[in-house]
């Protein structure tokens, strides 16, 4: 019994796998659930499934922030750090395929896999009470590996697929697939889901109680993730011409059902916009179509972990105070843009020029004014180090919101946000671009600006228009692991990078530590790490530029 308590146990990520399990860790997992004598009920199953679910709090750090926002031009970390720490080798472009976190991220994703795998190899073996509850069930399971295959390949490129728990010899001479199979495999597992899946108000628990908006995937988020995986077909480097029909298909699903529903997930104000940044997860949920769920019994956000610094005592939860990681600064540019406008998104919300800006003389840093030189020419003066706090809930935000503010141990439970409805539409905005219609496409940018209190925008060229659809979900999407992966498909990356490490010039040289001659277009994907490709030597293609 004991051994098959410590298998759930890893499932739902309450321990770590011991030493013994790293050759486990470094090929495609072997199963890590015992095939036998756990499954014979659907509260079982269910248990499995949630184990799942929560295996994405290990993943939401290294996939969106570390190898996305802080590898895109959205934040800038100092290339001189006090000692060796990923977010400035990343955001520099000074990492390579030793780097630890993108291993992580590897054995996290496969091992969410071989867990969604565990449970469908025996889901069959289980008796339900109704057809509906094991199909939901199901669905939940192929969304989810659909979903890790998507990202494993839009990461990584070159992976394997792993549709089943596989053995050690299986482990061993199983070889990458190319990016566009493994993403037809993901499409397959969210197409399943899709067909599986109820609405919202359907999903259930085992003992057949409403969980919907709890965080679950449902019909609509797994239509929401087909959405963005057909964009991102239709962009580089993929530049699938048909992926676009299927694609503005799954958006006007999500944003009709949206309309139908009485503007689901659409924060009608500025203040409930500003509370789904906050630790109410019923809020969030509400706000969000799909996020990954944290509780002050689960953790902290990680995502405010590694941003927020050590901010002030009696102004943040105590678990975001102490010496964490150098944190990852909001880039200059687009800190101009949110101030330009006194963007209510930007300071106090997403970041602060100081610590002085809660009133108080702990923890302070130094920061200072550059001027940098925008695409027109013209010189503007910023903050330099402005810290992001976009996942930090200190006191001031609640206070701006009427919210109470208690927090009595070391976590603080907000959510990460996946997919939104400001994504869906924004998306659908640059394919009506493409069909000539600026206006109705710009409807969908001023909705989200003027609930923001912003200046509207307006565009006479479809250039034109594209270009304020893309600077929209810049400010609107920061920190959310969009922007590395909108460059992507934009084919902008290499020029946006060296324009943001123009900015940081100093008479004329780039900063030391700034690695601009691995700024090259075959360098979107990440290595394979090291220690997969060291794992079974030969069995892996290193990608190209690495």
């Amino acid at each position: 019994m004991f051994k098959f308590f410590k298998n759930i146990f890893i499932l739902a990520g309450i321990a770590i796998l011991s030493g013994s399990c790293t050759q486990y860790l470094t090929t495609p997992p072997v199963g890590s659930l015992s095939p036998d004598g756990f499954y014979n009920s659907p509260a079982h199953v269910e248990q499995g499934i949630l184990g799942v679910y929560s295996g994405l709090r290990s993943i939401e750090l290294n996939q969106y922030l570390l190898l996305s926002e802080e590898r895109s031009d959205n934040v800038w970390v100092d290339p001189v750090a006090n000692g060796i720490r990923s977010c400035s080798e990343v955001s520099n472009m000074r990492f390579t395929s030793s780097l630890g976190d993108a291993n992580d991220l590897w054995s996290d994703w496969y091992s969410l896999i071989n867990n969604c795998n565990a449970v469908l190899g025996n889901v069959d073996n289980v008796a339900f009470d109704n057809d509906a509850q094991k199909n939901q069930f199901i669905g939940e399971l192929h969304f989810l590996r659909g979903y890790a295959h998507f990202e494993l390949a839009r990461t990584f490129g070159n992976v394997p697929i792993v549709d089943h728990q596989l053995s050690v010899s299986e482990a061993k001479m199983l070889k990458q697939s190319s990016p566009e199979d493994v993403i037809a495999f993901a499409i397959q597992e969210l197409q399943e889901a899709e067909t599986l899946l109820p609405y919202e108000a359907g999903i259930k628990s085992s003992s057949g109680s409403a969980v919907g908006g709890q965080g679950r995937a449902d019909k609509i988020v797994a239509e929401a993730m087909l959405a963005r995986v057909y964009m991102t077909l239709k962009g580089w480097p993929f530049n699938d011409v048909a992926a676009k029909t299927s694609a503005k298909t799954y958006l006007e699903k999500v944003l009709d059902y949206s309309k139908q529903n009485g503007n689901k997930y659409w924060a009608p104000n500025l203040v409930e916009w500003k509370k789904q940044w906050l630790t109410d997860p019923s809020i969030s949920n509400q706000y969000q179509i799909f996020s990954i769920q944290h509780t002050e019994s689960s953790g902290n956000s990680m995502a405010g972990s590694e941003t927020g610094g050590s901010l002030p005592e009696n102004y943040v939860p105590k678990g975001a105070q102490g010496g964490l990681m150098t944190p990852a600064y909001i880039e200059a540019k687009l800190l101009y843009e949110y101030m330009k406008n006194s963007d209510p998104r930007g300071e106090m919300e997403y970041f602060v020029n100081g610590y002085d800006a809660f009133g108080a003389t702990v923890n302070p840093y130094s920061n200072r004014k550059i001027s940098i030189a925008l695409e027109d020419g013209s010189m503007v003066d910023s903050w330099e180090l402005t810290l992001i706090t976009k996942y930090l809930p200190f006191i001031q935000k609640h206070e701006a919101v009427g919210m109470s503010y208690s927090y009595p141990g070391n976590g603080w439970p907000l959510n990460f946000p996946i997919l939104r409805l400001e994504d869906m539409q924004l998306l659908y905005a640059e394919l009506l671009i493409e069909e000539g219609q600026i206006a109705k496409a710009l409807e969908y940018v001023n909705n989200i600006r003027i609930r923001a209190g912003v200046p509207t925008v307006s565009a006479s060229s479809p250039g034109d228009a594209l270009q304020l659809v893309k600077q929209e979900r810049q400010l609107e999407l920061f920190m959310e692991g969009v922007r590395w992966f909108d460059e992507i498909r934009y084919g902008e990356w290499v020029q946006d990078t060296k324009a943001m490490f123009d900015r940081y010039k100093v008479d004329g040289k780039y900063r030391q530590g700034v690695a601009i001659d691995n700024v090259v277009t075959e360098k979107y994907l990440s290595p394979i790490p090291e220690a997969q490709m060291l794992a079974v030597p030969g069995l892996y293609v290193q990608n190209p530029g690495w």
